[in-house]
């Protein structure tokens, strides 16, 4: 399939993990592809090597979704280079896990500031890009925290919550626009934000059954091949809601 030829993209987090597999399946569908990750030298490598393998514009910028001036920057920058865009891909965020009573303020606002301002702080940025296109679309990165039952994740799932209801505000703000804004709600999937997760010292691992699929864990480009279809025009008569790709974990 080439489903993304003719069109430009930005992508967070595209340094690894899910946001990798993404960029590497935009390319291949034959997207120019403008790559955002607060590891700019790992997200520079990606950005050649795809290149390279696909032949396809890439450009690669260091970004630290948390500092909303340098959202701007950078998504203007992108803007600039690949002469507009008309799809954003966000999936940049962090994981921490805390015995709720015992994370401290800033531990909160950390993970507050990355996942949640950061979208804002990103999206935000893109719009006037977006809509300067007769049809665009935005694709954000949930999780099943959001709507599940998640031990020590009190702050990322209130994050990835608002992720949901942002992005559900932006649908039916900017329809008329042309846009279209999606969440993928991703769980199980084998990537390195989640192989660092670990329990609080004393937490229970029972209760984490409710949030496991019955499969075996997805690989990054699992997830990948959703965030594709939503941003495509495959999904194009779908529009402010999520695609939840948990391995029906949840279900």
């Amino acid at each position: 399939m080439k489903r993304f030829e003719g069109k430009n993209v930005v992508i967070t987090g595209a340094a690894s993990g899910v946001g990798l597999a993404t960029a590497e399946r935009i390319a291949e569908e034959g997207g120019n592809v403008a790559l955002m990750d607060i590891n700019g030298e790992g997200v520079q490598k990606v950005a050649e090597d795809l290149a390279k393998r696909f032949g396809v514009k890439t450009f690669a910028y260091d970004l630290d979704v948390s500092n909303g001036a340098q959202a701007k920057e950078r998504i203007d920058e992108a803007a600039k280079d690949l002469g507009g865009f008309d799809t954003l891909l966000h999936i940049a965020g962090i994981l921490r896990t805390y015995h709720t009573h015992e994370m401290t303020y800033e531990q909160w606002h950390h993970i507050i500031n990355v996942n949640l301002h950061g979208t804002f702080y990103v999206n935000h940025a893109a719009l006037p890009h977006l809509l300067a296109n007769r049809f665009s679309a935005i694709v954000n990165m949930s999780s099943t925290s959001a709507i599940g039952s998640h031990p020590w994740m009190s702050a990322y799932a209130a994050s990835k919550g608002g992720v949901i209801s942002f992005t559900r505000a932006l649908y039916i703000e900017y329809v008329k626009q042309g846009l279209r804004a999606n969440c993928v709600v991703g769980g199980g999937i084998a990537t390195p934000l989640h192989s660092d997760f670990k329990p609080p010292a004393g937490g229970d691992m029972d209760l984490m059954r409710g949030a496991m699929p019955y499969v075996s864990f997805a690989k990054p480009k699992h997830a990948a091949s959703v965030i594709a279809f939503l941003a495509s025009d495959d999904a194009r008569f779908i529009n402010g809601t999520e695609i939840r790709a948990d391995g029906g974990a949840l279900s």
